[in-house]
C-alpha cells in the first residue's frame, strides 16, 4: 500500500502486477467519511482511492492522476456515490482518460431513500455503496470482465436501501460559523453525510420504535417516493448497520439488536449477514444509518463475504506488512504542470488592470467567508464559504509570482489554482467556465475590448451548460452567473452585468431549490429561512470585488 501526497491518493501496490492481472477499481470523494474510501484499498477491494477535502470532491486531476496509475488492460471501473460534485469531477476524469485511450468505465451509485423519485438528483450515495465497492473487488480478484462487474454493481444497486437518523449535525472542522443544532429531544430521519437535512423531524424516541420506524420506510413496496426495494421473506437479506460518527458500541448493538428482531420477527425476512460498524461516517455525527441489499443473486452473498486485506473492513487486518513510511518510493506523478508561468506578449496594461481586479474580487469573497458560511450551514453542508476563501488565498498567495502573460493563461491559470487549492461542485464549475472563458478570448490580444470579454462570457458559460443541468430558478450560483453573463453580453456594460447579478442573488431567497444540498429540504423550509443561496451570494460578492477593481 502506497500515499501520494500531492494528488490526494491512496494506492493498492500500484508497482505490482495487480493491474496486470484483473480489472482495477477505483473510488473515492470528500474526506470525513473514513475508513470510506482510503480504509477500502487492499487486495479484494480497491485498487486506489482518491481523497479530496472535507465534503468535497477532489478535482478532476486527482482522479485522472490516480486512473492513469492503476490502469488495467482488463479495464478500470470507478465507482463514484450519486453527489454533483464527485459526478462531475471524476466524470470529467473519466472522459480526459477516455481520449488518452485508456479502457474505464464509471458507475454512479445512489441507494438513500431519503430522496424520493421526483428528486431531480436521484438517491445519494450512502453505506450501501459500501457493499458494492466490496463485491466489485471479490469480482475483480476472480477474474470478472469490466462488463460483467459494472453489471452486478448495477444490479446491486436495485436491490440496495439505506436511510440514516441523526440526533444532531456533525461538526465540520475549520468552519468559521456557528454551528446548528437539532432542538433538544429532536432528531432528524433522512440526514445526510454532509450534514444536509432529512425528510422528517420528530420528537426522540426508544431504539425500538425508531429502528421500527426506520425499517417500515424501508421494505414499504406501497410507497410511491421511497419504495425503492422489494424485500420478499424467500429472498435472503444482507443488513448493514453503519456508525456515523458519534454512536458508542453500546448503541449500536442496541440498534443491531432491534433491527435483526423486527426483521425476522415482524416482516419475517431472513438473513444472511449482518454487519455492523463503522462503514461510511460523517466525521463525528451523532447518529446511525441502516442498509438492506436483497440478495436477487445468492452469489452476492460470496461476493461480501470474501476475505479482504483492506484494514477499513470489518474484522480484517492486512495479512501482508503494512510499513510505517506510506511514501511511494517514487511519486510518478501524472499531473501535468500547468503552463502560468510561462511568459508571453500579453498587453502589459491590461494584464495590470486583470491582476488588480482578481486581486480585488479574492478580497471579497475572503471578507464575504462567514456569511456565505452561515447560510451554507443553515441549508448546506456548511463547506461553501470556506472553499471558495480557500481559492480566493491561494490565488491571492501565487499571483505576485505570476511571470507576466496574456490575459488568456492569466484565466487559465486560475482554474489551475483553484483546482489545486480546493475540490467538489463549486471547484468544478469555476474551473469549467475559467477554461472555456480563457479558451474563448483571442490568442493575439492588444487590448482587449468589452465586446470581446462580452462575447468570451457568453461563450463560456454555453460551455459551462453542456455540463450541469442547473440554470436560472434552480436556486445555485447559475441564479448569479446567467443573469450577469446575460447582461454583460447584451449591455456591454459591467456595472449593469453586476446589478443584474445581484438581483439574482436576491431571488434565491424564495426559490424553491430543484440542485444542490437545500433541494434536499423542503419548499417550506427553504423559503421559511428566507436566507439566498450560499454559492450565489459567494459569486456575488466576487462579482462585486471583481468591479471595484476594474473602477
Amino acid at each position: 500500500m502506497s500515499f501520494t501526497a500531492a494528488a490526494k491518493h491512496i494506492l493498492n501496490d500500484p508497482e505490482t502486477s495487480i493491474a496486470k492481472r484483473q480489472v482495477t477499481i477505483i473510488s473515492g470523494g470528500g474526506s470525513g467519511h473514513e475508513p470510506g474510501y482510503a480504509g477500502y484499498v487492499g487486495d479484494g477491494m480497491l485498487t486506489a482511492a482518491v481523497c479530496g477535502h472535507v465534503f468535497a470532491s477532489p478535482s478532476a486531476s486527482q482522479v485522472l492522476a490516480a486512473i492513469e496509475r492503476v490502469q488495467s488492460p482488463h479495464g478500470t471501473l470507478v465507482i463514484v456515490m450519486n453527489y454533483t460534485g464527485d459526478c462531475l469531477n471524476f466524470g470529467l476524469a473519466i472522459e480526459r482518460a477516455k481520449a488518452r485511450g485508456i479502457r474505464v468505465a464509471m458507475v454512479v451509485f445512489g441507494d438513500d431513500v431519503a430522496v424520493g423519485r421526483k428528486s431531480k438528483i436521484g438517491r445519494r450515495g450512502v453505506a450501501g455503496t459500501v457493499l458494492a465497492v466490496k463485491a466489485a473487488g471479490a469480482l475483480a480478484r476472480g477474474g470478472a470482465s469490466l462488463e460483467e462487474i459494472i453489471k452486478t454493481i448495477k444490479d446491486m444497486n436495485e436491490a440496495t436501501a439505506s436511510l440514516g437518523v441523526a440526533l444532531d449535525h456533525c461538526h465540520v472542522p475549520g468552519s468559521s460559523a456557528k454551528e446548528e443544532h437539532l432542538p433538544d429531544k429532536t432528531i432528524e430521519i433522512g440526514m445526510g453525510i454532509h450534514n444536509e437535512a432529512g425528510f422528517q423531524k420528530t420528537d426522540i424516541m426508544p431504539a425500538r420504535a425508531l429502528v421500527g420506524k426506520m425499517i417500515d420506510m424501508l421494505v414499504d413496496v406501497s410507497d410511491p417516493e421511497r419504495g425503492y426495494i422489494h424485500p420478499s421473506p424467500v429472498k435472503p437479506l444482507v443488513v448493514l448497520i453503519n456508525n456515523l460518527g458519534g454512536i458508542s458500541p453500546i448503541e449500536l448493538n442496541l440498534i443491531v439488536k432491534e433491527a435483526v428482531d423486527l426483521l425476522l420477527q415482524k416482516h419475517h425476512f431472513s438473513i444472511a449477514r449482518v454487519l455492523a460498524g463503522s462503514f461510511l461516517t460523517s466525521l463525528n455525527m451523532p447518529g446511525f444509518s441502516i442498509t438492506l441489499l436483497i440478495l436477487e443473486d445468492r452469489s452476492w452473498i460470496e461476493l461480501i463475504n470474501q476475505s479482504v486485506d483492506a484494514p477499513g473492513w470489518l474484522s480484517t487486518m492486512p495479512r501482508s506488512s503494512f510499513s510505517a513510511n506510506i511514501a511511494c518510493s517514487e511519486e510518478r506523478e501524472t499531473l501535468r504542470k500547468n503552463d502560468m508561468n510561462v511568459a508571453d506578449d500579453g498587453d502589459g496594461q491590461d494584464l495590470c488592470v486583470l491582476k488588480k481586479a482578481i486581486c480585488s474580487a479574492c478580497q471579497s469573497v475572503i471578507e464575504a467567508e462567514p456569511q456565505v458560511t452561515e447560510f451554507d450551514t443553515k441549508l448546506g453542508d456548511g463547506d461553501c464559504g470556506t472553499t471558495l476563501k480557500t481559492a480566493a488565498s491561494a490565488i491571492l498567495q501565487d499571483i505576485p509570482q505570476m511571470i507576466p502573460q496574456s490575459c488568456r493563461k492569466t484565466i487559465m491559470g486560475l482554474a489551475d489554482i483553484i483546482e489545486r487549492s480546493v475540490g467538489g461542485t463549486s471547484s468544478a464549475i469555476y474551473c469549467i467556465y475559467l477554461n472555456a472563458l480563457g479558451g474563448a478570448l483571442p490568442k493575439e490580444e492588444k487590448g482587449i475590448s468589452i465586446r470581446t470579454w462580452s462575447q468570451a462570457a457568453k461563450n463560456a458559460l454555453d460551455a459551462l451548460e453542456t455540463y450541469t443541468p442547473a440554470r436560472e430558478g434552480d436556486r445555485t450560483l447559475m441564479d448569479v452567473l446567467i443573469p450577469f453573463v446575460n447582461t454583460l453580453h447584451a449591455s456591454h456594460n459591467f456595472s449593469e452585468a453586476v446589478e443584474a447579478a445581484r438581483r439574482g442573488a436576491e431571488k434565491t431567497r424564495c426559490m424553491k431549490a430543484h440542485m444542490g444540498r437545500a433541494s434536499y429540504l423542503s419548499a417550506d423550509d427553504v423559503k421559511s429561512a428566507a436566507i439566498p443561496d450560499a454559492g450565489a451570494w459567494g459569486l456575488k460578492a466576487l462579482l462585486e470585488g471583481l468591479s471595484q477593481g476594474l473602477e
